[in-house]
């Protein structure tokens, strides 16, 4: 199998990435209506691909099985904290859509809304002197 890091070139050349479907390859071949469905060797393995890698992974156990409540707590903030030490240190840049739905930083969304949180208390702060 082929996962999605490996096959973006093959995706492209065929016109996938954009989200056409087409029945022709770069070389001109039809294919058959049957050769797009999984075969039933795939159906039972499919949950188990790696999207990415392409690769069959064993299925593993539920880390979350017999947490309490406050330790699946505790592992939720030490990832948040280990995130923000990423994204600290550069490694990682949290990004979030604006409202154009454009990728921006988080950290500049973060600043917008603090910027429209003080515009609106300026805005109540007016209407209630009035």
């Amino acid at each position: 199998y082929t996962g999605y890091g490996n096959a973006a070139g093959l995706l492209a050349t065929r016109g996938l990435l954009g989200g056409q479907r087409s029945k022709t390859t770069s070389s001109g071949t039809k294919y058959s209506s049957d050769s797009d469905s999984d075969t039933e060797e795939y159906r039972q393995i499919k949950d188990r691909v790696n999207p990415v890698t392409g690769q069959v992974e064993e299925e593993q156990p539920d880390p979350m099985e017999g947490m309490t409540e406050e330790e699946k707590e505790e592992e939720a903030h030490r990832l948040i904290s280990l995130f923000n030490k990423l994204s600290k240190d550069n490694v990682i840049q949290p990004m979030g859509l604006n409202e154009e739905g454009q990728l921006v930083p988080l950290s500049d969304l973060r600043d917008l809304s603090v910027e429209e949180k003080k515009s609106e208390e300026e805005h109540d702060d007016l209407e209630n002197v009035e």
